[in-house]
C-alpha cells in the first residue's frame, strides 16, 4: 500500500494552527508528539505520520521555533 505525502487543507490548517498555539507556549516544538495530535484529530487515511511531521518540522521553523524529536522517536533538540 503507497502512502500519500499530501496533506488535505483540513489538516493543513490544524498544523497551522497548532504550530501557533504551540510557539506562542515555548519556542521549542516536538515534532511526533504534534504530528500524533493532529493525526489524532482527524481521518488522515493513507497520509503517513511522517508527511505531517514533515509539515510540522517545515512550519516551526518558519516561526523560528526549534524542534524536538520526543516521544519513542528519540529525545534531542535539534535546530530547525
Amino acid at each position: 500500500m503507497k502512502m500519500r505525502l499530501q496533506l488535505s487543507d483540513e489538516v493543513q490548517r490544524e498544523v497551522e494552527q497548532a504550530i501557533r498555539s504551540k510557539a506562542s507556549q515555548s519556542l521549542v516544538i516536538d515534532l511526533y508528539a504534534t504530528a500524533e495530535e493532529i493525526r489524532s484529530r482527524h481521518d488522515t487515511g493513507e497520509v503517513d505520520l511522517d508527511a505531517i511531521v514533515a509539515t510540522v518540522a517545515r512550519l516551526a521553523a518558519q516561526c523560528g521555533c526549534a524542534v524536538e524529536l520526543g516521544g519513542a522517536r528519540g529525545g534531542s533538540i535539534q535546530s530547525a
